[in-house]
């Protein structure tokens, strides 16, 4: 297919959106589109997806259009030039530029609008916020069992007099505060969630746990004999009652006088709430509670074994990519509940394991430079049990890496269904899960993780990675291979826009410079705030708060100037531009000034990447051999 040139493809963008008349506000930054919509009836997104140029279409309530460093402005002119649409630069840069996980993420989560996944996504924003606690509170009860294993005469280690100290009754008695009161903080943030109001949606979490309905035992309603019992249904019945009371609350209230909201609203809404979830939602809410627990525990655990440990670490990233991973968190703190441990989500951690053994594989295994680096910038936090710049950042564009990094956990999720390894509260996994480890099966729930990396690694060697498969990631012409063109074999001098000690670009703390997203070059660290053009060409960018500067050079080449990292943060006059967009420059041209110690002293780093965006266009490019430079010296020779 051909590609549509910027006039065309701005076009093309409009038509899609509904035409110009649709779209309330547009703003671009520096590698993307953001455009506010009136309707969205004649909006065509999956139309646009198939335009040549376009790079990614993520729709999160403002429609982002991906189009990269470069492009972006000149479509962005086009519009503005051919239609009536007033288009706005962000003065709030996007720090992450083309950031290949956060853009992949966002494509995946924007497809997630079946009904299923919707709802797991409302789970997810109802217990995502509690986590922190439960975190903090598992830690605290892990100590306290440590300290209890300890005092263990059989051990020998501590006095055992030590569990009747009041700092360690304290201590366990804090720990245990969270899980004691958990379906109170689900109901308020189910009502929360779902507009309603936050003290009746916890009302419903002491409903649920009251020990009152121990002590009834049975009730006879409208002829019906019901079994009653705290906990019944537990956290997915709390998140029933809450969404029923917030929809009583709601319709209740716009039947209410005003002078009678207060009182009779909330009045009507827990008595006939708490009399529906008594007949109806905790039965219920049991029974599918029991049906989820039985055919995850006994079916796949206990019943399916080595097997079924095997298929539920290997499908669990499947589920995370469409969100559906949210809805087993109620069933393992309701595992918890009743058996003190989830022997569910060590198991379900091992995917994450398989994905850092993918990795390791990779890196081993690529010779692109900027593979290379995106891999070891995510490695680090891969360990520590976030899998997501993992899965979103390389294994899932890349695709078979993905598959093999799971088929590659099944084989941990194998390994630790035979001990029956549990956890004592949800939260972290990879290394990070060790401590919450129940029964002190540390060393099993380790050697699990170990087996996990060995099978990512292994099958992501032999069959899931081939050095073709980068063109996924950075397009065709990334490859060493390309040919170059006449014009590409001729060398271009680029001199240094400014004074002080070069630093090459992966040593930067920003990722998205030092993976070379945006393209290959050097860092300065400059000794004198004077920016200087680097050679003749057209200032094609100049940022609002002048940290940025963009040049076309007379033939053809993009070079981004960036003048300290994060510094669009900076609100204050640090920067004094003394050039226009479209203005024409000589090479040695002052094109900014700059004050380096009020950067320094924001806490910022003034170390400014110099990169020629364009940089896939050319076979060479070729950084000077030096620690210092001065402004006017060569810093390029590109080919």
């Amino acid at each position: 297919m051909k590609p549509l040139d910027n006039q065309k493809l701005a076009q093309s963008i409009v038509e899609n959106l509904g035409g110009e008349n649709n779209i309330s506000n547009l703003t671009n930054c520096i590698t993307r589109l953001r455009i506010d919509l009136k309707s969205r009836s004649n909006v065509d997104l999956e139309a646009l997806k198939q335009l040549e140029g376009i790079l990614s279409v993520i729709d999160q309530g403002t429609i982002q259009i991906v189009l990269g460093p470069g492009k972006v402005t000149k479509v962005a002119n086009e519009i503005h030039e051919n239609t009536t649409i007033s288009v706005e630069v962000e003065e709030e840069e996007d720090n992450s530029e083309f950031d290949m996980a956060s853009d992949t993420k966002a494509s995946y989560k924007a497809k997630q609008t079946s009904m299923f996944q919707q709802l797991f996504r409302h789970i997810g924003n109802i217990f995502v916020p509690i986590v922190p606690g439960l975190v903090a509170s598992g830690l605290m009860l892990g100590i306290a069992n440590l300290i209890t294993n300890l005092a263990n005469p059989d051990a020998g280690i501590l006095d055992p007099s030590v569990l009747e100290t009041d700092w360690f009754m304290l201590l366990s008695a804090i720990g245990n505060l969270l899980f004691g009161s958990l379906g109170v903080f689900v109901g308020i943030n189910t009502a929360r969630e779902f507009g309603g109001t936050m003290v009746l949606g916890g009302i419903t979490g002491l409903l649920i746990y009251a020990p009152v309905l121990g002590d009834v035992d049975s009730l006879s309603l409208f002829g019906i004999d019901l079994n009653l019992s705290p906990g019944l249904g537990g956290l997915l019945g709390v998140i029933a009652a809450a969404y029923l009371f917030t929809q009583i609350e709601k319709f209740t209230r716009k039947r209410m006088a005003d002078s009678l909201d207060l009182v009779f609203t909330p009045l009507i809404t827990v008595m006939a709430g708490s009399l529906i979830t008594i007949v109806l939602i905790q039965p219920l809410a049991g029974l599918l509670m029991d049906g989820i627990t039985w055919f995850l525990v006994d079916v796949m655990l206990q019943t399916g074994g080595i097997l079924g440990g095997y298929v539920l670490a290997a499908t669990f990233l499947p589920l995370v990519t469409v969100g559906m991973h949210q809805g087993l968190i109620p069933v393992h703190l309701e595992l918890i509940n009743q058996y003190g441990s989830t022997t569910l989500l060590p198991i379900l951690a091992m995917a994450g394991g398989g994905q850092v053994g993918a990795m390791i594989a990779i890196y081993i295994k690529a010779e692109n430079k900027r593979l290379k680096n995106t891999v070891a910038s995510v490695l680090p936090v891969g360990f520590l049990g976030i899998g997501e710049p993992l899965i979103y950042g390389v294994s899932l564009p890349l695709g078979r890496p993905f598959i093999t990094a799971c088929l590659g956990a099944g084989f941990g999720g194998a390994f630790l269904s035979l001990f029956s390894v549990g956890a004592i509260t949800v939260g972290p996994s990879g290394v990070v899960l060790i401590p919450l480890i129940a029964d002190n099966k540390y060393l099993l729930y380790i050697i699990g993780l170990l087996i996990s990396y060995a099978g990512g690694f292994i099958l992501t060697y032999l069959f899931g990675y081939k050095e073709e498969m980068v063109e996924k990631l950075y397009g065709k012409e990334t490859m060493k291979t390309k040919a170059a063109t006449p014009t590409q074999q001729e060398e271009t001098i680029i001199n240094s826009p400014l004074s002080g000690e070069l630093r090459p670009l992966n040593e930067l703390s920003d990722e998205v410079f030092a993976t070379e997203s945006v393209g290959r070059g050097i860092a300065i660290f400059p000794s004198e705030g004077k920016l200087y053009a680097p050679a003749d060409g057209k200032v094609t960018t100049v940022f609002p708060t002048g940290h940025a500067i963009g040049i076309t050079t007379d033939n053809g080449m993009e070079l981004l100037l960036h003048l300290g990292l994060d510094t669009v943060d900076i609100k204050d006059n640090v920067f004094e531009v003394n050039v226009t967009k479209g203005e024409e420059v000589k090479k040695g041209r002052l094109l900014c000034t700059f004050d380096m110690k009020a950067i320094a002293g924001k806490g910022f780093d003034r170390t400014s990447p110099i990169v020629i965006t364009n940089s896939d266009d050319y076979t060479e490019i070729a950084p000077v051999n030096h620690k210092q430079i001065e402004a006017g010296d060569k810093l390029f020779t590109v080919k």
